[in-house]
């Protein structure tokens, strides 16, 4: 079935690969994938220019739906049916965000939220696997190295029902958006200050999501952030290629 989506998150996974997820006419929440490996980091892009990005309008061919809870809007797709249709406006990026809106993490996942090591719900449970809130507060952006020694981006903020947080931030945008401040030989700590002010300054939305269980933790879905968006626009029009070559 052919079916317009309204793309509202790029997600980094590992090896290259990410996982996409938007909005249908109706508001409900699609996740286009495909057997493993998954999906390559540039089947995002055609003739050198991004064709599935963040609020760009991209038609799919669902071909089934495949849900496993907590991950229940997984639809495989046929890959080659990818067609870019339009990017969004303001109003209507506001109005996608508005349909997936929920006051609190909490809310999101409808089902307890454990903590140690991270933030995490348990895996084989649950209706739904991402959902948008307005932080009632943003505190901090950290910039630090993880186990793996490898540098990324953690956000800590306040939902609406004052719980806070500290998330990965997998949203492969910001991810590229940082990277070209880092090309910059910028002090690691100035780069997460400036980018907190950078958010405190907008109407910002995030897109909480979770992710699969792994070899380690094989029953837990950790909660991650699939998606930074700001009014106005952080990027100012760009998209991850753009950044991809400025970085």
């Amino acid at each position: 079935m052919k079916t317009l989506l309204a793309i509202t998150d790029l997600t980094r996974m590992q090896s290259g690969r990410v996982c996409i997820a938007g909005h249908d006419r109706e508001g409900n929440c699609i996740r286009p994938v495909l057997p493993p490996p998954g999906i390559p980091e540039h089947a995002l892009k055609a003739d050198g220019k991004a064709i599935i990005y963040p609020f760009a309008a991209v038609e799919f061919e669902l071909v089934r739906h495949t849900p496993k809870p907590p991950h229940t809007e997984d639809h495989v797709y046929d890959p080659a049916s990818v067609r870019f249709v339009r990017s969004l406006n303001d109003e209507q990026k506001r109005r996608v965000l508005t349909k997936s809106l929920f006051e609190s993490v909490a809310e999101v996942f409808e089902q307890p939220i454990q903590h140690g090591p991270g933030f995490y719900v348990d895996d084989g449970e649950g209706p739904r696997s991402v959902g948008t809130i307005r932080p009632k507060a943003i505190h901090q952006v950290f910039y630090e190295q993880g186990e793996d020694n490898a540098w990324n981006y953690r956000l800590g903020f306040y939902d609406g029902e004052d719980k806070y947080y500290r998330l990965k931030i997998t949203d492969l945008t910001w991810n590229y958006f940082c990277s070209a401040q880092r090309a910059e030989d910028r002090d690691p700590l100035q780069i997460a200050a400036d980018l907190t002010r950078l958010l405190k300054r907008k109407d910002t939305y995030l897109r909480i999501g979770l992710s699969r269980g792994w070899a380690k933790f094989p029953g837990r879905c950790f909660l991650q952030l699939n998606g930074i968006c700001t009014f106005p626009d952080y990027l100012e029009g760009k998209t991850f290629v753009d950044l991809y070559q400025a970085k």
